[in-house]
């Protein structure tokens, strides 16, 4: 901007003008302008003027601003004018202030009551250019409110004294927000310091800085709190993610604005260099990862052009800056990749979906995590029941900006996890459930175990959680330990025992490499349930770095009605799908032969235990489709019973066979089913007798032929009884369904 700046008022303090303006930017702030407005009337300064600029706002500011104005007339102005971001709001506020100094508040922010008096009084005391004092940063409110202060001096000696920039460049590395202090406006007049006016509000207040921190020759810092800074609002330009090209312009303009000041060139060229890297360092945090790599090759050649000029100077900078500065500049694609992306050690993805009311402790537990180098991508997989304003405020209240808000249309756990997965930067992943809750020291354990040993996966042990009871125990079978190789790391190729069995197929128990995920392409299916069990053993079997961690860092909560491990009911052919998936990754892999037997006896298991656990209406479909078309597909039925390892397994799938050849081909021909106490009993030793016959080595298949002919000797026998009228009468007032439970327990 090049127009002059014209005072209003005369310079005599005693003329009556303001001690300070405050200067109001305002544009769609509805949610948060009275309490910045109200911070201000309620000032202990009362000669302070308001300058309100309504930047074009389209929702309720306006009239919020009109009122205010006609209430406080004496001391709020207001400006109206056309939507053209915040420099030149900022420059049309200043353009009508009369004050002795020049203040800034955001209209999402607020200030203690002391704050422009106590910096006028030490401005007016030391003749100050600027005064600065220190600030919080706070999200939330009430008991949610979480906050934050922030020294404005990085070293506590300089407080209380009077400093001159050009000598103590070290103090261009303290925070370089504008607002938390005041600036003399004889001092802005005199050396036509206005904002940088491009489109928008991004990035506009660094020329500010940077153009009176380099003119001052009297600072001071005071270490009072005064300013709190929101960092809540969704739509400050803080999270902008698509910016990154206006960040560069703006220290292109204050490069120009240098070159232009040869007078402040030699003190100040080096400290340009070093301002433009913390504004890409700044900016590189903030963007949305899909755009991060894009944004290394514009700085590269932002600073390759800089460097020609003479504009990086490498006194300037630390040893890790520079050096950080020359790789990015050598190589754009090695610094991302080895750099950027290692920023953060864990990215966690949770899909939620109708989580309440459980969602708040599983947030508190991950928000207490110990490792704090996290990336918390939290994604609403359409919830109806508030889950999601829940998310928006643990995101808005998250002190560290760690956390990305996704969502999508209801499509499932699968879907979910696969957008977080799109999005996550850390070195390594983890994918949790919405209902469980988390140790503290959980991921920081795992990352720590994984990183020791170089591994691309890391399994650590759970526990359940009653839902009902609150009460915990450990899940024992959620990796059997005893089973697996005693080195750690080991490859999969390592396991003697069936894989498939020595770790069940969830993901809430495991960290992985974020490379090894996407070196190996895999993704999780996008079904309803078991969306799982294909990503976490396509994984673990191709893995050739697994490390184990024997400590229980997670409660998996059972009995929640929307959990998605309860939603196999609704579509039970999904575990069928699953398994189809799994063999054909291992065929492609190349690893299905050695692991063929251990496959279909994870087959096997897995539909067996669907068969079992459906609702009794569903499993006379399931058990027909099970034997008629998904045992010959997935290879079961071709095989011996003595192939198959798991006692119960095969006692199961030897009465299967034998009611598929003597009865009606129904589900509720199978055996275990009579109802008749003394005849259960004798089919339980049956059940027990088929169970063990297979560990004998000696004569397993003459073993096998004996027991199907004592299952074919009983089966003759329930039939039988169930022709009796006794049979008949007690069927119909049977409850099967508790029958079969009952014997399934026993």
């Amino acid at each position: 901007m090049t127009d002059s700046f014209t005072p209003t008022a005369t310079t005599d303090q005693d003329s009556g003008r303001p001690s300070v303006s405050v200067l109001v930017p305002t544009f769609n702030v509805e949610q948060y302008l009275e309490a910045a407005l109200d911070s201000l009337i309620h000032q202990t300064l009362t000669d302070l003027e308001i300058i309100c600029v309504d930047d074009g706002s389209t929702d309720s500011s306006s009239e919020i601003l009109a009122r205010y104005a006609q209430e406080y007339s004496v001391r709020l102005k207001v400006v109206t004018q056309a939507n053209a971001g915040y420099g030149v709001a900022m420059n049309v506020a200043l353009r009508h202030a009369t004050g002795e100094y020049i203040g800034i508040l955001e209209p999402d922010d607020v200030v203690r009551p002391a704050m422009f008096e106590t910096l006028w009084r030490a401005g007016r005391e030391h003749d100050l250019d600027i005064v600065k004092a220190d600030y919080l940063r706070f999200r939330g409110v009430g008991e949610h409110r979480t906050e934050v202060i922030v020294p404005s001096a990085s070293n506590p000696a300089v407080y209380g004294q009077v400093l001159d920039p050009a000598e103590q460049v070290g103090i261009f590395r303290y925070p370089m927000n504008t607002w938390c202090g005041i600036y003399r406006r004889e001092f802005l007049v005199e050396n036509e310091i206005w904002h940088h006016e491009t489109p928008g509000a991004s990035y506009q207040d660094n020329g500010f800085f940077f153009q009176t921190m380099c003119l001052a020759r009297r600072v001071m810092y005071v270490n009072e709190v005064f300013y709190e800074n929101r960092r809540d609002n969704p739509n400050s330009s803080v999270k902008s993610t698509g910016k990154a090209d206006v960040a560069l312009q703006e220290y292109d303009w204050i490069r120009e604005w240098l070159l232009g000041h040869s007078e402040l060139s030699e003190d100040f060229i080096g400290v340009y260099g070093l301002k433009r890297w913390h504004n890409i360092d700044f900016t590189m945090k903030r963007l949305a990862p899909s755009l991060r790599r894009e944004y290394c090759h514009m700085v590269s050649d932002v600073l390759k052009k800089d460097a020609e000029r003479g504009m990086l100077i490498q006194s300037a900078f630390g040893v890790g800056e520079w050096s950080r500065v020359q790789w990015i500049m050598r190589d754009a694609d090695e610094y991302y990749y080895q750099h950027e992306t290692a920023r953060v050690k864990v990215s966690v993805v949770i899909p939620v979906y109708n989580a309440m009311p459980y969602l708040k402790d599983c947030l508190a537990s991950l928000r207490a995590q110990s490792l704090r180098d996290l990336e918390i991508i939290l994604v609403d997989d359409g919830s109806t029941d508030g889950s999601m304003e829940e998310l928006q405020n643990f995101t808005e209240s998250d002190p560290y900006d760690r956390v990305t808000l996704l969502s999508q249309e209801h499509q499932g756990a699968g879907a979910a996890r696969n957008l977080g997965l799109d999005s996550a930067q850390g070195e390594y992943v983890a994918f949790l459930d919405a209902d469980d809750v988390f140790d503290p020291g959980m991921l920081g354990r795992a990352y720590g175990k994984a990183k020791a040993d170089r591994a691309s996966i890391c399994v650590f042990r759970s526990r359940d959680l009653d839902s009902d009871t609150g009460r915990t125990s450990p899940i024992k079978h959620a990796v059997r330990i005893a089973e697996l190789p005693k080195a750690r790391p080991f490859p999969a190729a390592a396991i003697s025992a069936n894989p498939f069995f020595a770790f069940v197929g969830w993901p809430w128990d495991k960290l992985f490499l974020r490379t090894y995920l996407q070196n190996t392409g895999l993704r999780f299916q996008e079904l309803t349930s078991t969306n799982d069990a294909y990503f976490v053993y396509s994984a673990l079997l191709s893995c050739d770095r697994i490390t184990i961690l024997d400590e229980e860092l997670v409660s998996h909560r059972r009995n929640v009605k929307t959990s998605i491990s309860n939603s196999t009911s609704k579509s039970p052919d999904n575990a069928h799908l699953a398994l189809l998936a799994i063999r054909d990754q291992l065929v492609r892999s190349g690893i299905y032969p050695p692991l063929q037997r251990k496959f279909v006896n994870y087959a096997l298991h897995l539909l067996l235990w669907h068969l079992t656990n459906l609702p009794t209406d569903a499993r006379e479909d399931f058990y027909k489709t099970l034997v008629t078309d998904w045992f010959p597909e997935l290879g079961v039925s071709e095989q011996p019973l003595d192939f198959f390892t798991r006692p119960k397994d095969r006692a199961l799938l030897g009465m299967i066979r034998y009611t598929q050849e003597h009865g009606t081909g129904s589900y509720w021909d199978l055996p275990f089913l009579d109802t008749d106490p003394e005849h259960r009993a004798e089919l339980k030793r049956v059940y027990a007798a088929l169970g063990k016959g297979a560990v004998d080595p000696g004569g397993a298949d003459q073993r096998v032929r004996q027991l199907e002919r004592q299952v074919a000797l009983e089966q003759r026998r329930i039939v039988q009884i169930r022709t009796s009228e006794t049979w008949r009468v007690g069927q119909a007032v049977t409850v099967v369904p508790r029958r079969i439970a009952d014997f399934f327990k026993r």
